[in-house]
């Protein structure tokens, strides 16, 4: 049993130590899609999914959606998402007085802090 034990330690220590060692991101690295747009009785909502692909949680990240007729800002949402843990994802909504579908939708986010 002993000998059970030190191995699964060892490979869980080992797990960890090269996860750190090999770390691509050690910042928060959001990445937005939108994954549907509804009607609701005072306009439209459109529901988001923010993945954190980077090696450090994010807190406060500020999400950005702007509807766009060419270069023209037609109208603007944002909402936070209070934390998101690194490898992670959470869904937020973006809330619009104008159909989504009818404009250009641009997503971003605008920043975060550290927890």
């Amino acid at each position: 049993m002993g000998g059970i034990g030190f191995f699964i330690v060892a490979g869980v220590l080992g797990f960890l130590l090269y996860t750190a060692i090999n770390e691509d991101h050690p910042i928060p690295d959001v990445k937005l899609s939108v994954d549907s747009v509804l009607r609701i009785r005072n306009g439209y909502v459109v529901r988001v999914t923010a993945t954190n692909e980077g090696g450090l949680t994010a807190g406060g990240v500020i999400v950005e959606g702007e509807l766009r007729k060419g270069a023209e800002l037609v109208e603007r949402s944002e909402t936070v998402i209070e934390f998101l843990p690194s490898r992670s994802k959470k869904r937020a909504g973006l809330f619009f007085s104008r159909d989504p579908n009818q404009f250009e939708l641009k997503l971003r986010p605008l920043g975060y802090e550290e927890p």
